[in-house]
């Protein structure tokens, strides 16, 4: 008795249907040994899943891709209006998607963005800025007097001293190059500085060690200084340096007060800060242009650049000047951007030049150094010399170069990093001094002076020292030639902002995954299946290619073959023939009787 398992019929093995999605090489295994029917079946069914036109394909993978609709285009029993309808929507939703793109890329590209880090940051971490302090007489009258003494002496015409005291007054526009006068006789007169006041180590007259004797010293200037209520020696903390007004007195230059100070030495408060006792005698005036100018360490002072206030100070009279910084800050991890992107250089990538730091003033300084070396052919005394870096053998101006300072005093004045179109600014545009590699400071503290005053002095003033005398001289403390300073914090706290990056990368990468996921229906599996079966069809030509180059090669093989063949038995009968000839011997015949 059999049972109904027994007397159902056997069903047929089914066999697994591999798709022909875009992900998938369809290489069916056999894992058992198949009947002769399911052999052939299979071996019917494996090249038409293997050869595919790109076209088939491509519709393949529209019916099969992740992304949303597509299939729509492919779907059978659409009728070509419905697929117009769906070819519009995916070509509309794709002109959207680009846009918006486009705009995060673009937004984007603004790497860095401000903000206010800490609003009360304490003033006592701030560094105090460098000073530097200029008489307004910039030319000793004693200096004049015995340096023309010095010409009388040399002249071989024997004039006398009043004659090249007068003369000398045309030193004065090595400070105005505009002020020319009568511009032959001052001609002659370098002429005459260059026969008479050169060593024998020097060709052209040395304006820059010549004018360093005529102004006054910084000793001439001082009376006392005092910082957070302590007495210094002026001349020590005051030493000779370059600035645009030539040679004057510097105090903080290499940053030594760069390090923090106590709460109680935060130099806030007209008592705490600097406070300088000055001095202007009235009978040592020559050529007068007393400046003040505040400015960052480790910069040079040329208010043309930038990052320089000047102020003026009058005898007579006690001046504040309260000081309020603010600290601008990028962060390091914005190094890995180029200056082009972030828009500012930091103080150690471009050195050469600048001495040890890099700053937006002594770039466009040296900017302009270069372009008057190469314009005049001379670098004025006030200018650092390694700011036309190896020009070794190049002259100070002299006299005879203020024409050509004069005319071109316009384009040193107007200093452009970027260039753009603006109407009505053409001529100015071309006229201008043109510098793209100076780029703002991307750390940098920044010294506004603000609410300036200015009393007077009593009639007898006397300046505080401490008890061992820090005064530099015994001077008679008349108030009609003495000037008070008092550069000091005006704040207990400060602002400080720092530069931060908008947007990492993963936060971009998330913003343009929302827009092609909202827009478009994009997935990052999709973008895998496109860039597969891009891959999978460029590999499939390839290989089409190589197959093709190889059969033609192996064609091409085969007919040299029998060519040769042929050409090596056509060889092999001639010769064969050849040898036939020359081993034929002549047939003999017997004749019998």
């Amino acid at each position: 008795m059999t049972t109904n398992a027994e007397q159902a019929p056997r069903l047929p093995p089914q066999r697994l249907v591999v798709g022909r999605a875009a992900w998938w090489i369809p290489k069916p295994r056999i894992h058992a040994p198949a009947s002769v029917p399911q052999m052939a079946a299979i071996r019917e069914e494996e090249p038409a899943t293997r050869k595919l036109s790109f076209a088939a394909a491509l519709k393949d993978l529209l019916q099969n891709l992740s992304f949303h609709c597509y299939g729509k285009l492919v779907e059978h029993g659409r009728r070509i209006q419905e697929r117009f309808f769906w070819l519009i929507c995916h070509i509309t939703a794709l002109t959207v998607l680009i846009a918006f793109v486009w705009g995060t890329y673009k937004d984007a590209t603004d790497e860095l963005v401000t903000t206010l880090y800490n609003p009360l940051y304490p003033v006592c971490q701030v560094a105090l800025p460098a000073v530097t302090v200029c008489t307004q007489n910039r030319i000793s009258k004693r200096a004049v007097w015995q340096y023309a003494q010095e010409l009388s002496d040399k002249d071989p015409k024997q004039r006398n001293a009043s004659y090249f005291y007068s003369e000398l007054h045309a030193f004065g526009m090595f400070y105005s190059p505009e002020e020319l006068g009568d511009y032959e006789r001052v001609l002659r007169f370098q002429g005459f500085l260059d026969s008479v006041d050169t060593t024998p180590y020097e060709l052209f007259f040395n304006t820059s060690k010549r004018m360093r004797i005529l102004t006054p010293n910084c000793s001439d200037i001082f009376v006392s200084c005092r910082l957070a209520g302590r007495s210094f020696d002026c001349l020590q903390e005051f030493p000779e340096t370059l600035s645009i007004y030539g040679f004057c007195c510097t105090f903080n230059s290499d940053g030594e007060f760069l390090k923090d100070h106590t709460y109680h030495q935060r130099f806030y408060g007209y008592d705490m800060g600097l406070v300088l006792t000055l001095k202007s005698p009235k009978d040592d005036n020559f050529y007068k242009m007393h400046h003040l100018d505040g400015f960052s360490p480790m910069n040079y002072p040329d208010p043309q650049s930038g990052g320089v206030a000047v102020r003026y100070v009058q005898t007579g009279r006690r001046t504040h000047l309260p000081v309020r910084p603010k600290i601008f800050e990028t962060v390091p991890e914005a190094r890995h951007m180029s200056p082009a992107v972030r828009k500012c250089l930091f103080w150690d990538e471009m050195p050469h030049n600048f001495t040890s730091r890099y700053t937006f003033s002594k770039c466009i300084s040296a900017c302009r150094a270069r372009s008057m070396y190469n314009l005049c052919e001379c670098l004025p005394f006030q200018i650092p010399k390694h700011y036309i870096g190896d020009a070794t053998g190049g002259v100070f101006c002299t006299l005879q170069h203020m024409e050509c300072l004069r005319r071109y005093k316009f384009k040193w004045l107007n200093v452009i990093t970027s260039r753009a179109n603006v109407p009505g600014l053409e001529h100015e545009l071309e006229d201008a001094l043109y510098c793209p590699e100076c780029l703002p400071s991307c750390t940098e503290i920044r010294y506004n002076v603000r609410g300036a005053g200015a009393l007077a002095l009593n009639s007898l003033h006397r300046p505080m020292t401490s008890g061992s005398g820090m005064a530099n001289n015994s001077y008679g403390h008349d108030s009609s030639e003495l000037a008070v300073v008092r550069i000091y914090f005006a704040e207990t706290h400060i602002q400080y902002f720092r530069q931060i990056i908008k947007n990492d990368w993963y936060e971009i990468f998330s913003t343009i995954g929302n827009i092609c996921g909202i827009i478009a229906g994009f997935s990052l599996i999709g973008i895998c299946e496109l860039l597969f079966f891009l891959a999978k069809q460029l590999w499939h030509a390839y290989k089409a290619e190589l197959k093709s180059e190889l059969c033609r090669a192996h064609a091409h093989s085969q007919s040299r073959a029998r060519s040769r063949t042929r050409a090596n038995g056509r060889a092999m009968a001639t010769q064969h023939q050849e040898h036939h000839r020359q081993h034929r011997q002549p047939m003999e015949l017997l004749i019998l009787p």
